[in-house]
């Protein structure tokens, strides 16, 4: 019996929804953001504090609380988890897909839709941060909602109720944004609309953003926890706005700078294997604008080019570079690519070839893997990440020969390859976890649980791994560190007696009173406190990082 459209449509999407979440939990948190923002959120949870973010006990600003509410939530309804952190990236990202095929279908037509979605999904620049518990999956969800909400507001007759109802979506969108990172969420889609507007003088556009309502509900969303926090806190505006929004842009306060060409490498991972298309796709909407015939009209085209092109430029040109900055670009790309290879058939030979060689890279770079770690503290972890890889590899390699004798239905071999991207950039993240103690604490607070009890102070000496109070379940004294907890212990409203040490001498006093204490350190600290006399005992150790006890303490 053969299935219907719809039947058949269901049947994928369960397939992807299955794939996509597959091993969420089966690798630990790494350093720095998942284990961050775990924490954050956990510490919400437990404070029951849901306005001001703590991290580590301390009142942290960097960025507004959507993600932490959404996590939070999640600790809440299925408790604390690697698996429940990673979900609302997860499902951002998930939910991201699913509205870009669906928009794509809408604006272009249902199979441009299906190719969109497919592209965007198996991107495995997209897929891999997608499964990372960062803010970037949410904020993209978020902005994709403006972009989309906007193009089919457009599309929809003027004055009717479709457009009313997909401006508002646009609005909500922007609204989300700003609560998941902060403004670039508003100013990044509004420069856009402003650019668009300048190079097609389609003035007319502007009595259909249904400005009185957009901006209501935009404020309505977006004013309550700014007022409550400022409420809460009298130093936020000023830590908020200025110094992570304006001066970590601006200036290299954040010790995140690159050069220009930084996000360009970043770039070329995010669209293999569909070079040959990307070059068409992203120079069509551009030769457009030199086509008097072209240019009459609403060009959605031109404002996915825009978003693309001005939000790279963005990026490349701060002081402030992550390579999750970009991810905001990609729905736009994924649908500029499936417009151009739904129509361009002389650029389909290029994705099974270069899909074909990156297997082949994949399967080389097991075989030489262990030669490039000798002598590295990687080189005991790698072994165990070499079966995924090469898994991931003849996927690759196998679907990529299969699309090729299926050159004469292009779309499904299209789908094809996309499908096999989805699934080798999920082996690959599942055979993450084997880097685990490289990248995570979750096996060094398993080794002291023992030690790690009620009544035991914990002390994170000469530096602080995010992931430890999450995995510990507890904050910790810090001793002789800052770093981006700085403002919250130079502002700390309470004593800090019981929260930081400033020196590792006045720890060593401290230490020497107790005799229950368990404390983390780097291993390049321990030659400081063996100088100071301090006495302990190594109960736990990973590559970077000693867990110690004063010595006699027992279990």
């Amino acid at each position: 019996m053969r299935l219907g459209s719809r039947n058949r449509a269901l049947v994928v999407l369960a397939v992807f929804a299955l794939i996509w979440f597959w091993g969420l939990g089966h690798r630990p948190l790494f350093n720095t953001d998942e284990g961050r923002y775990a924490e954050i959120s956990r510490e919400m949870l437990v404070s029951g504090n849901w306005v001001t973010p703590r991290l580590n006990g301390l009142r942290y600003f960097e960025k507004p609380p959507l993600q932490y509410w959404g996590e939070a939530l999640g600790y809440k309804i299925f408790g604390v988890h690697d698996w429940v952190a990673r979900l609302y990236s997860a499902l951002a990202s998930f939910l991201t897909v699913l509205l870009v095929g669906w928009s794509a279908s809408r604006l272009y037509q249902p199979s441009t839709g299906w190719l969109a979605g497919a592209l965007l999904a198996g991107s495995f620049y997209f897929g891999f941060l997608g499964h990372f518990n960062t803010l970037d999956a949410g904020l993209t969800f978020s902005m994709t909602l403006t972009l989309f909400g906007f193009l089919l507001a457009i599309r929809a007759p003027p004055g009717s109720r479709n457009e009313l109802l997909w401006m508002l979506a646009a609005y909500a969108g922007a609204a989300l944004a700003v609560l998941s990172k902060g403004l670039v969420g508003v100013l990044l889609p509004g420069a856009v609309l402003v650019l668009y507007l300048l190079i097609r003088r389609d003035w007319g556009l502007m009595r259909r953003l249904r400005l009185f309502p957009g901006l209501m509900l935009f404020f309505a969303l977006v004013l309550p926890w700014f007022v409550a926090v400022s409420i809460q806190n009298r130093d936020f505006l000023w830590q908020f706005f200025m110094v992570q929004q304006f001066l970590r842009f601006l200036t290299p306060v954040s010790h995140r700078s690159g050069p220009a060409w930084y996000f360009i490498p970043l770039l070329l991972i995010a669209i293999m294997p569909w070079w040959g298309a990307a070059v068409q796709g992203l120079w069509g909407p551009l030769r457009k604008q030199f086509d008097p015939q072209a240019r009459r009209g609403f060009d959605a085209d031109l404002v996915l080019w825009l978003w693309v092109v001005f939000i790279f430029a963005f990026f490349s040109v701060s002081h402030s570079k992550l390579p999750s900055y970009i991810l905001p670009i990609m729905p736009a790309l994924a649908v500029l690519l499936a417009s151009e290879l739904e129509v361009g058939s002389h650029t389909f030979w290029s994705v099974p070839m270069l899909s074909l060689l990156v297997g082949l890279i994949l399967v080389l770079a097991g075989i030489l893997s262990p030669r490039w770690f000798i002598g590295k503290p990687a080189a005991a972890y790698i072994p165990g990440l070499l079966p995924w890889l090469y898994a991931a590899g003849g996927v690759l390699i196998i679907i990529a020969l299969v699309a090729w004798a299926l050159r004469q239905r292009r779309f499904s071999a299209l789908f094809l390859v996309a499908g096999s991207w989805v699934i080798a950039t999920r082996l690959i993240l599942l055979g993450g976890a084997a880097l685990g103690p490289l990248y995570s604490t979750r096996a060094l607070v398993a080794e002291v649980a023992s030690y790690n009890r009620p009544g035991v102070a914990v002390y994170s000496i000469g530096g602080y791994q995010q992931t430890l109070p999450f995995y510990l379940r507890r904050n910790m004294i810090l001793v002789s560190y800052q770093g981006e907890l700085q403002f919250g212990i130079d502002h700390a409203r309470y004593s800090l007696q019981k929260r930081y040490i400033p020196t590792l001498r006045e720890f060593s006093i401290r230490w020497r009173l107790r005799h229950r204490a368990l404390g983390f350190a780097p291993r390049t600290v321990l030659s400081k406190l063996d100088a100071l006399g301090v006495r302990y005992r190594i109960v736990g150790e990973n590559p970077r990082w000693v867990a110690l006890v004063p010595v006699g303490m027992k279990p």
